[in-house]
């Protein structure tokens, strides 16, 4: 009866410690992505756990509103779209953060294979003429690779609108344009992708 006893004792400590989280270890100062800093909370600029969300929205808005456009319609072959311009005109957006903010909706829509169905993106020229320099290939010649009739230069811009004496409502716009690279023609431009922040 007394091994039984000192048996089940040792199950129930067992099971105490397995069910305690294990010891955190020395603080790094690291949280989770979608936490929220006081830092994060008190600044003027948009918050990262926003910036991650909004990117992901408009990456799937645009998406779906690039397989709606008439002139990128299936005629058999896959249209070219160029990587173009994004312009950063929100006065607080960094550098940096803005070209990550971009990177993620362009890599989320990389994902859409219902969009690489019909479309086709290329680096804009500036940029790929700088990378076969690099790889030591030779630069892009001129209508070469692609047809300009059914090439569009995808560009956008993404800007901000405040409120409050201490700016403590921001709403951020992205706003893009689809443009023929043989008439120069806008062929779609988007109601702006929007989000709003409180502080």
């Amino acid at each position: 009866m007394r091994n039984a006893v000192v048996t089940m004792g040792l199950v129930a400590g067992l099971l105490v410690g397995c069910s305690s989280q294990p010891p955190r270890g020395e603080n790094t100062g690291r949280v989770e992505v979608t936490d929220n800093t006081p830092a994060e909370k008190s600044s003027r600029e948009v918050q990262l756990t926003a910036q991650h969300e909004f990117s992901d929205r408009v990456a799937q808005q645009l998406a779906a509103d690039l397989q709606q456009i008439p002139a990128l319609m299936d005629h058999g072959f896959r249209n070219t779209v160029v990587f173009g311009d994004i312009v950063n005109k929100t006065g607080v957006v960094p550098t940096s953060e803005f070209e990550a903010f971009r990177m993620r909706i362009r890599g989320k829509l990389m994902q859409s294979q219902h969009t690489l169905r019909h479309i086709r993106f290329i680096e804009n020229r500036a940029r790929l003429d700088d990378l076969r320099r690099r790889e030591g290939a030779t630069g892009l010649q001129s209508g070469a690779e692609f047809d300009p009739r059914y090439t569009f230069f995808l560009n956008g811009e993404m800007y901000r609108a405040t409120r409050g004496a201490y700016e403590e409502v921001n709403e951020y716009l992205m706003s893009y344009t689809l443009t023929n690279m043989a008439t120069g023609e806008i062929v779609w431009q988007n109601v702006p992708y929007e989000v709003k922040q409180v502080r």
